[in-house]
């Protein structure tokens, strides 16, 4: 699959990560756990939203506040969901790396699909 150029917004007072591709249109959400994720007309996903994710990414939520770029891929499994966020932020003129990678079950209303995003 391709990947989308993407954007990333960081509500830092609720502590809620989003990402989406730069053209996106959705239809519904579903959530799993701490995760929201979007779809499209078709049951594809098309963004995603953590919750609590200073928590899961194991960082301080200043890290995610000044995001410089990353890369976000969703595989969607047989039955699992695989998450992967690479993100990069720049503190006190220092760049600094995180990443998540999580498998959670996938729902059976999801099409098997794929998500790239490059966050710049």
């Amino acid at each position: 699959m391709n990947e989308l150029k993407g954007k990333v917004v960081y509500n830092f007072e609720e502590d809620i990560f989003l990402a989406r591709p730069l053209e996106r249109k959705y239809d519904s959400s579903f959530q799993v756990e701490n995760f929201i994720f979007d779809l499209d007309k078709k049951n594809n996903i098309c963004g995603i939203e953590i919750i609590n994710a200073s928590k899961l990414f194991g960082v301080p939520k200043s890290f995610l506040k000044d995001i410089i770029s990353g890369k976000i891929e969703l595989l969607f499994l047989d039955k699992y969901i695989q998450i992967n966020i690479q993100i990069k932020n720049k503190v006190r003129n220092a760049q600094n790396t995180s990443s998540l990678s999580i498998e959670r079950v996938r729902p059976e209303f999801i099409n098997p699909t794929e998500l790239h995003l490059a966050i710049a």
